[in-house]
């Protein structure tokens, strides 16, 4: 991974996780309807994370997690890191919110019954298990930690393991986690093979440029021909709609997903093969970009519960741009506090790790490109 494709990617979702928050500040009491164009985004913006999840697993498995143990660590380091403060800081923020009014929390978007249980599949990343779907009170976006967490040990099981060994995990993992999981599964390796194909190299700049730019142009027709909901229709008519909706839950945009995911990998690799031509724009708003990225991870998992919280407070009037912007802002800058003390403690994450599991190497730091999705989402 050259350096221009590692900015343009640090770009793509830093850019990512904003659309994911302005999905949800997109919400009526939060923002009085004014954004409410941006509601369908959400599930194009985590395909995004999912491409570039597996493109940096694959990346990170050839290049320094040479063996499962450090692969897995290193994985549950990024993951626990900001996880366990998530799950924090959503019951916190909740729990505060509620109390101050308590109406603002009467939505769909929150659940509060069996507690218990819904922190533990999202300490356990089984919360998304074959037909369940355990949101985390508020924080509707932490579904996608249980697509994730079992997408590592699947390429796990491909990468590092050989012959009936190799089978048997991959077959085992497949059964555990269900069909809703492993619908999106296919996304996820499009990464894995965006890196195969980037690091042979042999795309020519002419094909890069129609891949780089047609993906761009093919993404804008089919969000304005209507086209993701005819594919959406047309799941409704073969799979009934009630199953579509209820039993694949985050996975119902399947068919739109398959197709995401290739307009995102011919992005990336067309970037790659255009790079020297991208990079002196890149390299002007690097030093932006590599901030603000290293805390996408933060702003996924944080500023759901931060939005509700802000919004109970009464100070934000959704019928006024100054206050919705004010509104954005300040959640903004609440995940970036928050990712202080959880994103950037990866490696001290790893370290603790090491120490429980017994299992030590040289110290390198942890990637920093990487999904929560993205890891990353």
């Amino acid at each position: 991974m050259n350096r221009a494709t590692s900015i343009y990617l640090d770009l793509v979702r830093l850019l990512a996780a904003v659309a994911v928050l302005l999905t949800h500040l997109a919400y009526p009491q939060l923002s009085g309807g004014w954004l409410l164009p941006l509601r369908t985004y959400g599930n194009d913006a985590v395909m995004i994370f999912f491409v570039l999840s597996g493109y940096v697993i694959a990346y990170t498995a050839a290049t320094r997690d040479l063996d499962v143990r450090d692969y897995l660590l290193n994985r549950c380091a990024r993951l626990y890191s900001v996880a366990i403060p998530a799950i924090l800081v959503t019951i916190v923020l909740d729990q505060a919110g509620r109390a101050l009014n308590p109406d603002a929390y009467a939505g769909f978007w929150y659940k509060s019954e069996q507690p218990v249980l819904r922190v533990l599949t999202a300490l356990t990343f089984t919360n998304e298990l074959w037909f369940n779907s355990w949101r985390l009170f508020t924080n509707g976006p932490y579904w996608s930690l249980g697509y994730e967490f079992w997408y590592y040990g699947l390429f796990a099981a491909g990468w590092y393991f050989d012959g009936w060994r190799r089978w048997a995990l991959f077959a085992a993992g497949c059964l555990l986690v269900g069909p809703k999981v492993l619908l999106l599964f296919p996304v996820w390796l499009l990464g894995v093979w965006v890196y195969r194909v980037n690091r042979r190299g042999n795309v020519s700049p002419t094909t890069g440029t129609l891949l780089f730019f047609g993906s761009m142009l093919a993404y804008i027709a089919f969000r304005t021909s209507g086209m993701r909901e005819v594919l959406l229709e047309w799941s409704y008519a073969e799979l009934g709609r009630n199953f579509v909706i209820h039993s694949l839950a985050w996975s119902n945009e399947f068919l739109s997903s398959y197709l995401l995911g290739l307009l995102v990998a011919f992005n990336f690799i067309g970037c790659q093969a255009i790079s020297g031509f991208l990079t002196p724009g890149l390299e002007r708003i690097a030093p932006f970009v590599r901030d603000w990225a290293g805390y996408t991870f933060s702003i996924y998992l944080f500023h759901y519960p931060l939005l509700r919280f802000l919004g109970a407070t009464g100070l934000f009037d959704p019928a006024s741009p100054l206050a919705i912007t004010a509104l954005f802002t300040l959640t903004l800058l609440g995940c970036r506090v928050l990712g202080n003390y959880s994103e950037k403690r990866k490696d001290e994450a790893r370290a603790l790790l090491e120490k429980l599991t017994g299992h030590h190497r040289a110290a390198r730091p942890l990637a920093s490109t990487s999904l929560p999705g993205a890891s990353q989402p």
